[in-house]
């Protein structure tokens, strides 16, 4: 007589409301499915990273652990406060490093739900190009006629059709998702370089539609109250609803989770669609920030985009990719960026800074995972 193996199952808190339809454990009695073999070899990658044990260990975590990056930020703004007074803690160059890091924040953002869901999305930088040239496009090809709210409006629901692609190659196809979105990031790539013909697209660009980009409110950039807004919504969306506790619990687990009655496949489907509307939301205010449309712009911005995500979540809630963890890791890169800049280092150490906080970030929640 063979023996029965037990199955796991994850607690009420890693999932979320049990009496909610379709997201309680099966009932006492019912077959429990056996886990599946496998999983996406990029989704088990970013298993390392979540927090596996429920929310309590993520609070038990050390002042140092969760407040690190606002020690750093401090500590690099006395720094360089006082070794470089005339330039570094005026208002001008404090507005200038917030204003900068607006659209790389949203792009960072667009991140969260993928990855706090298991899956990587690489098609952001191109899901961010096409906007940007489609939507200058939209206004040179009709000599700036166009009404805005529609150019934008149109630029959205292309990046609403990326995630719905991306998704159902993922949940459908069954593609790893580190594949899908390299190999739908290449097309998107394609089809910005088709649109713009290899150039710059700034004709006939509409004054109103630079000043969603540009303007000020009170001397504050207006781009900042988007990405506020949007990481508002995120907060509450991960940190307050049945459905971020879902993203969670399938990020943490998904046969576990699936086992529990989450219905991971929606989760994915849905974390990849808002993803690429985020990408494509942050490819329009950039276009409207420059008055103009680049190609290949996204790239520059996938790389800071990873490094303030996965840093991120070795902050304020270590082990698993959070809000407010992004912004302080956001600014932790910026602050130190903008400082360097000052002291006049040469162009390529950006890049080599950059590379270093995501292998930095990466080992960090790597080696607070190996504790668990």
């Amino acid at each position: 007589m063979s023996e029965r193996v037990p199955v796991e199952r994850p607690t009420q808190s890693a999932v979320g409301d049990p009496e909610a339809p379709g997201e309680g454990a099966p009932a006492d009695g019912a077959v429990i499915e056996p886990p599946r073999r496998g999983g996406f070899a990029s989704s088990q990658l970013l298993g390392a990273f979540f927090n596996r044990r429920g929310d309590e260990e993520s609070r038990r975590a050390s002042p140092l652990e969760r407040y690190g990056g606002l020690l750093l930020i401090a500590v690099m703004f006395v720094v360089f406060s006082l070794t470089l007074s005339s330039t570094f803690p005026t208002y001008s160059n404090l507005i200038g490093v917030v204003s900068n890091e607006t659209i790389a924040g949203i792009m960072a953002l667009s991140l969260l739900l993928p990855l706090a869901a298991g899956v990587f999305d690489i098609s952001i930088g191109g899901s961010m190009t096409l906007a940007v040239i489609l939507v200058t496009w939209l206004f040179q090809t009709t000599n700036g006629s166009m009404p805005i709210p529609l150019a934008i409006a149109i630029t959205l629901a292309v990046g609403l059709v990326i995630g719905c692609i991306n998704g159902l190659l993922v949940v459908k196809a069954k593609v790893d998702p580190f594949i899908a979105t390299i190999g739908s990031s290449s097309v998107l790539l394609g089809i910005s370089e088709a649109i713009a013909n290899g150039t710059t697209i700034a004709n006939n660009i509409p004054g109103g539609f630079t000043q969603i980009g540009r303007e000020y409110v009170l001397k504050v950039p207006l781009t900042l109250a988007y990405f506020l807004v949007i990481a508002a919504i995120l907060w509450y969306l991960l940190e307050h609803t049945p459905f971020g506790r879902r993203v969670y619990a399938t990020g943490a687990g998904r046969e576990a989770a699936r086992l529990s009655g989450v219905r991971t496949d929606r989760v994915i489907f849905i974390s990849f669609v808002a993803s690429a509307f985020l990408a494509t939301l942050a490819g329009a205010v950039y276009g409207a920030n420059l008055g103009a449309g680049p190609p290949n712009v996204g790239a520059n911005f996938l790389l800071p985009a990873y490094a303030a995500a996965f840093l991120g979540s070795t902050m304020i809630r270590p082990g698993r990719f959070n809000v407010t963890g992004l912004i302080v890791a956001l600014f932790v890169v910026a602050i130190g960026i903008n400082g360097l800049q000052l002291y006049g280092i040469q162009f390529w150490i950006v890049d080599l800074y950059q590379g270093v906080v995501l292998v930095v970030a990466v080992v960090l929640a790597r080696a607070r995972a190996d504790k668990r």
